[in-house]
């Protein structure tokens, strides 16, 4: 049965991957990321984000870097049975407090300290807000680093086993997925509601036009906080079985290709 739902899409994915998931560069060197790592630590985020009291519902933002965590934090949030907000992480602290007041954000997760300082004048104005750090979560005041966040996760799931499948199953295909908010060129941003039927469309009329699989890897560079490579660069990719590599950075691309040597990728005029 096709997906209804990126939670849908995201767990028929999971039978197709034959090879690891996901690679990313550790010292250096890329690694691959099996399935059950990933599988596993979108589980724990979301169950973590349900331990402190998100309801179905409730916006969380991702303010960071193209990265695995990026996409761990995503998948937490969907099958959670939240809305993710992603904020480019170009934009400047004014822009960040202005998305994050409008889409009515309840926590956030951020990249480390340079994104998180953005942050401040937000959180003096939003006392416990929650910050949930991919790297060096000590320097953030008041700052969660994924591991105690998956803890969380863990603790809840040993007490209620069938809690992250039913939250998941519990997301329907009209209700909303992400706010994905404008640049802001010609006056303040605007939020773009897209709901899961939206984004699940998209993918399947994609695919028709590729003959993407399990054999495939794509190199992933583009932000995932805008639409076009979240959804062909990681739901296709994912939906597929394709491993997905991300490069390092944008100026590191050339290197990245020679490294990861790719069957596929997204990109765009540049």
């Amino acid at each position: 049965m096709p997906p209804k739902t990126l939670n849908d899409l995201y767990f028929q994915g999971m039978e197709k991957h034959t090879r690891g998931a996901f690679r990313r560069r550790v010292a250096g060197v890329y690694e691959d990321v099996s399935v059950s790592t990933f599988a596993d630590a979108g589980r724990e985020m979301a169950l973590g984000l349900v331990s402190l009291g998100m309801a179905p519902g409730d916006r969380v933002a991702i303010l960071a870097e193209t990265r695995l965590e990026w996409a761990e934090a995503d998948l937490a949030i969907l099958t959670a049975g939240l809305v993710s907000v992603p904020i480019y992480p170009t934009l400047t602290e004014a822009v960040v407090e202005y998305v994050l007041k409008d889409s009515g954000a309840r926590a956030i997760f951020v990249s480390g300290t340079e994104q998180a300082a953005k942050l401040e004048r937000f959180r003096r104005q939003r006392t416990g807000f929650p910050v949930f750090v991919f790297d060096d979560a000590a320097n953030v005041t008041g700052g969660m680093g994924l591991e105690e966040l998956r803890a969380r996760g863990r603790a809840l799931g040993e007490a209620e086993p069938d809690l992250y499948r039913r939250r998941a199953a519990d997301v329907k295909p009209d209700d909303l997925a992400t706010l994905i908010y404008t640049s802001g060129t010609t006056g303040p941003p605007k939020g773009v509601m897209l709901t899961h039927a939206n984004i699940v469309s998209n993918v399947l009329a994609s695919l028709q036009g590729f003959d993407l699989d399990e054999r495939d890897t794509a190199l992933s560079f583009l932000p995932l906080s805008h639409i076009l490579e979240r959804m062909a660069g990681l739901y296709c990719m994912w939906f597929v079985g394709a491993t997905i590599a991300y490069a390092g950075s944008v100026d590191t691309v050339s290197d990245d290709l020679r490294d990861v040597h790719p069957t596929v990728m997204v990109s765009v005029p540049r």
